[in-house]
Order: structure tokens, then sequence, then C-alpha cells
């Protein structure tokens, strides 16, 4: 058996793995609609669709439900899906990565079996947690994005399980379907950015990793292919969303020299649901770094902002062919 990629094995679940073809991303601006298929020629995006949302209709907080206007969202998902010929009994929801909690975690020394690593990460996370860590659902995996335990350095999302209750039983309840996968933004646009570091032979290169999206910033760094930082946060809307962006972005680049020993970033890998371009030109000009806009081959410049979709969709069909 071949070795796995990162394609198919940064599988930061938050759910029991299925692979649909068909993704929905629920925004706090919009909801989005990813049908992808399996050809003998290798992945092909088939559809594409999005309905805006009202001002405030979504509230992304890891620590309450975040869907405030539920008449609006579940009027988004019914036009989409009547929008769409792939109607399966299953797909991949795709949620913003404040509705979870994500954690670098140390232990001791690397668990025996999954029960004693879930015990140990509840454990050490107690305090951490503003609800109970009983009442949460809890995913880990190694630093080189494979779903293990049989290690003492890991990474671990944490959802209140009241916020993904709520995401699970609108999305049953508008469209009847069930949610095979759960994930994060973030960590399936680097799923996608993946596909083009080991295209290109990339893998013992340090990579950036940026999502500024509408309320927050995420921000993740790779070395020699193993993430090593990860951070997210709400954004203030004080100074505008370039300064605060870059406002971010430089403490993460000196955390990556001083603390991480980085000699610098190859590329940064940038996904903007807006300004990407101007993000784009003032991380050229003030970091001196190479930028790639990561999009998937049969995709048009204007489906870009499905980026982070299409790589919860498309890594996972990867593995089959």
């Amino acid at each position: 058996m071949t070795k796995r990629s990162l394609l198919s094995t940064w599988k930061h679940l938050l759910t029991e793995p299925a692979y649909p073809g068909v993704g929905i991303e629920i925004n706090s601006d919009c909801v989005r609609l990813a049908v992808v298929s399996v050809q003998k020629t290798g992945v092909h995006i088939e559809h594409l669709d999005s309905f805006p949302l009202p001002d405030q209709a979504v509230s992304v907080n890891p620590l309450k439900p975040n869907i405030n206007n539920v008449e609006a969202v579940a009027e988004a998902l019914k036009a989409l899906w009547m929008r769409n010929r792939n109607r399966s009994p299953k797909i991949c929801l795709l949620l913003q990565d404040r509705a979870a909690l994500t954690f670098s975690l140390t232990l001791e020394q690397a668990p025996e079996n999954r029960r004693e690593c879930l015990e140990l990460v509840r454990f050490k996370l107690k305090k951490s947690i503003p609800f109970r860590i009983e009442e949460a659902q809890i995913n880990y995996f190694l630093e080189t994005g494979e779903p293990d335990y049989q290690s003492s350095n890991l990474w671990v999302t944490v959802m209140n399980r009241d916020v993904l209750a709520q995401y699970e039983q609108l999305i049953e309840s508008s469209i009847n379907c069930e949610c095979g996968l759960v994930d994060l933004v973030t960590l399936n646009f680097m799923n996608l950015a993946d596909a083009e570091i080991r295209a290109n032979g990339w893998q013992g290169e340090d990579h950036l990793y940026i999502n500024l999206n509408r309320n927050y910033i995420s921000i993740a760094i790779t070395q020699k292919d193993r993430l090593v930082f990860y951070r997210s946060r709400e954004m203030e809307h004080q100074d505008g969303i370039l300064d605060e962006a870059m406002a971010e972005i430089h403490p993460t680049t000196m955390f990556y020299q001083d603390k991480l020993g980085g000699e610098g970033f190859k590329r940064a890998f940038v996904y903007a649901v807006e300004k990407q371009e101007e993000l784009s030109r003032n991380l050229e000009r003030i970091h001196n770094l190479s930028v790639a806009n990561v999009s998937p081959a049969g995709a048009n410049r204007d489906s870009r902002t499905f980026a982070p979709l299409l790589g919860l969709l498309m890594s996972r069909k990867l593995e089959f062919l």
C-alpha cells in the first residue's frame, strides 16, 4: 500500500468519517454548496453555488449555538438544495474555525491506546475549556496530520456539543440529510494547498497559511510537513481588515524566527473571502513572501472562495483514485 499523503490523513474530524461528494459550508455571510465526482481522469468539480445570509444570521462562537436566524439559514439551505441535482442522503459540513477550540498539547508520554489518549486529553484541557469537557466533541491528531494517538505531541480540536448539534439538526430539518463529516475551514484550505506542495516536491520546506475571513483570521505554520503553529482570533473591526490582518501576521513571523528557529518561509498560502489581492501584495511587499493563491484544477477565478470547501471534498476523494 502506498503511503497516505496529508491530503488523505489530515482528517481533523468532529464526527465519524464518511466522504460524500456534496459539501456545505456555513459562514456568517452566506451558505456555500459544492459537488465533486471521481472520474478516471481525477476529481472533477460538478457544481458550485452560494446563497447570501442577512447580517447577524450566524455568529460564529465556540461557547454557544451559532445560528441566530434559523429561518434565514434554513431558507438558504433549501434554495441551494433545490438547485442541486446531486441530493445525496449525507453531506460533508464545513464550519468556521471559531466554532471550535484548537490546542497544541504535550503529554508526559505517548498514550497506549485511544481510550487512554482521550482521558489524558480531557484531564489536560479540563481547566482550559469554558464548558464541561465531558460534553465536548474531541478530536486529536499528530503534527503530521494523521488522526493517531501514538505521540506525546498532539493537536486537539474541541467543539461544544450544543454548537455542533444545532448545525447538524438544521441540516437534517432543512434538507433531510445527515452530516457524514464535519471539519474546519483552515484545516481544509491546508488540505488543498497540500496537493500543490506535493505536486511540486515542497514537503521539506516551511510554509505559512493565512485564512482571512470576514470576522476572524487564522494562521498556521508547517515546517517540513509538520504543523507547528496554529492560531485563530476574532477580528475587532477597528483599524480595517487588512491592517488588523497584518498586525496579526507580523508577530507570527517573528515567533516563527525567534521561537521555532525558522530560516524563512518558502511561500505563503493565502485564502481571503475579500481583499485577497491586497493582502497578497502586502505580504510580498512588507514581508518579502512568495504568495500562492490556491485554487483547485477546474475552478475559475470567481470560485476561489470555495477553496476550503473543495479542499474538504477533493482531498478525501484522492485516496480512492
